[in-house]
């Protein structure tokens, strides 16, 4: 390829970025990416929608607590709950109105939340790239242990995934095409962001940054479009808005006292950094491996010009955009980790991986990406996630004789708790009072799906109608043994039982149980200021 071909890509409305980008536009210009061919893509995907979603019902006794807790929580629709606002547990309802407790669906639910951000990833790509750089793209999302070892964890993160990818791609839109109708788009899928997770917010600031620096961007300040997208976020987080002030912000007040958890000493303001931009390195390392592999061999004149048409492309407003929607909120939450000390997890930054496959994808076609070496890496590559996933709930156990959380048999826990009841109360229970997995599970896995009274704290579950709750009792489940004497929400503990919760491997390894401490609460005419002691 001669530097006068390589400059002539550069220069064409796919290399910069600009809204004209046509289908055959990237992949067409660049030889080496004309064979990925689209239909192994849709299979490629399909089959890991399908692998995440059986392999973890085949592996698990239980699901992770962080879906119990989004399923007792949207058993109740409520605007808000105590730690985050409502999507993700209403979404989990919806699937349990529909499947009940089979845990296949849930998973099936988070691959649903991950298709949807493929699908606006896709859509950013081909906009700013072409359509076979929009299938590179894909592929490389789905090369990252957020779409594949953690998806098992349903949680407002796997929600919040869906709508971050979409508001990126739909932004782009509004700013290359100015049309009312993608502001408006792209204001509900922020607001819909908004009701997953509160930390989005680093988006669409950085959104706004992006239109105050750029020249172009601020002349948008001058037309309705920006404010049709904000006015629309406000008016779907209006809800949410309103019962955070009738229910003193308490969801900010969570965030807060997480943000306490922060490293001791001055260290914590390296370490705290540091770690989280190990775990954002992890996060692209198999898209890297996969590109790097990916790339044809090429002679020292064709590298020279390659690299001049990639570093064309960067420095495109596409190749901007997407470099500062990727960067700018690893920057941020790196400095403020390391300005407080704060610990910034993992899956605080799931979302951010999502801006690195369109900006990969720009920029490979450009550096001689084979589709054959390409496909072969990605088809490699993509079991490793299965086979660490696997160890994890197999291996690791079975080595160590200790399970894991979703190593559990949460039917059996369930079906003690009842039978606990009723060897002396009638019926069903309607409450369960203790902490979150275990609470949660008896609660998805219970005959009549108690509600839960998380840590008989009122705070934590509004929902609780205590004169109901004194008439009609509850089951305690937690790993707090109760204390002799002391009433827990105005009900007597009796039939205390130390409950050895079973756990094993999908292939039977037998596993140490987990001592739960189950009793019966029956129910009263007055609160119990003090009880019997045992």
């Amino acid at each position: 390829m001669s530097t006068e071909a390589v400059r002539s890509i550069a220069d064409s409305p796919a290399a910069l970025g600009t809204h004209h980008s046509g289908p055959a536009s990237a992949g067409a210009l660049v030889p080496a990416a004309r064979d990925i061919h689209p239909l192994w893509v849709p299979a490629f995907l399909g089959a890991g929608f399908l692998a995440w979603t059986l392999l973890p019902a085949w592996l698990d006794g239980n699901l992770h607590p962080d879906t119990l807790e989004g399923l007792y929580w949207g058993q109740h629709w409520l605007w808000g709950y105590h730690k985050h606002p409502p999507l993700a547990a209403w979404s989990a309802e919806l699937v349990h109105a529909v499947f009940g407790s089979a845990d296949w669906a849930y998973y099936a639910l988070s691959q649903a939340f991950i298709a949807a951000a493929f699908a606006g990833i896709w859509l950013l790509t081909r906009d700013i790239a072409g359509r076979r750089a929009a299938l590179v793209a894909v592929v490389l999302l789905a090369l990252t242990h957020y779409t594949t070892y953690a998806a098992p964890r349903f949680n407002p993160n796997t929600v919040q995934f869906a709508f971050w990818a979409w508001t990126m791609a739909l932004f782009w839109r509004a700013v290359t095409r100015d049309r009312a109708a993608w502001w408006i788009l792209t204001g509900l899928t922020g607001g819909l962001g908004l009701l997953a997770k509160y930390s989005i917010g680093v988006l669409l600031a950085t959104l706004l940054a992006y239109l105050l620096l750029s020249p172009p961007g601020r002349r948008h300040f001058a037309r309705p479009g920006p404010y049709l997208a904000l006015a629309v976020c406000l008016l779907v987080v209006a809800p949410h808005l309103l019962w955070l002030a009738q229910n003193d912000f308490t969801t900010l007040s969570y965030l807060a006292e997480r943000s306490d958890d922060t490293l001791t000493g001055p260290a914590g303001h390296l370490i705290g950094p540091l770690t989280f931009l190990g775990d954002q390195a992890f996060a692209v390392a198999p898209m890297l491996l996969a590109a790097a592999i990916g790339l044809s061999p090429l002679g020292r004149q064709r590298i020279a010009a390659l690299l001049h048409l990639a570093r064309r492309r960067l420095g495109a407003p596409a190749g901007i955009y997407l470099a500062f929607v990727y960067l700018v909120p690893i920057a941020v939450l790196t400095l403020a980790s390391a300005a407080t000390g704060i610990r910034i997890r993992t899956m605080w930054g799931m979302s951010f991986v999502l801006a690195a496959p369109p900006l990969l994808a720009l920029l490979l076609p450009a550096l001689g990406l084979s589709a054959p070496r390409f496909r072969t890496a990605a088809l490699a590559l993509a079991p490793a996630f299965a086979i660490g996933f696997a160890v994890l709930m197999l291996v690791k156990p079975a080595l160590t004789g200790r399970p894991n959380l979703m190593n559990l048999d949460g039917p059996a826990l369930s079906a003690a708790a009842e039978a606990l009841w009723r060897n002396s109360q009638p019926g069903t229970p309607e409450t369960v009072i203790g902490t979150i997995p275990e609470a949660g599970t008896i609660s998805l896995y219970g005959a009549a799906r108690p509600q839960v009274f998380e840590d008989a704290d009122p705070a934590l579950s509004p929902w609780v109608d205590q004169d109901r709750l004194l008439r009609g009792g509850a089951v305690y489940a937690s790993r707090r043994v109760p204390v002799p004497g002391r009433p827990i929400a105005g009900l007597c503990p009796r039939d205390v039982t130390a409950y050895a919760w079973p756990a094993r491997t999908a292939l039977g390894t037998p596993l140490a149980s987990r001592t739960v401490w189950l009793a019966v609460l029956p129910g009263r005419t007055t609160p119990a200021v003090t009880c019997p002691g045992s």
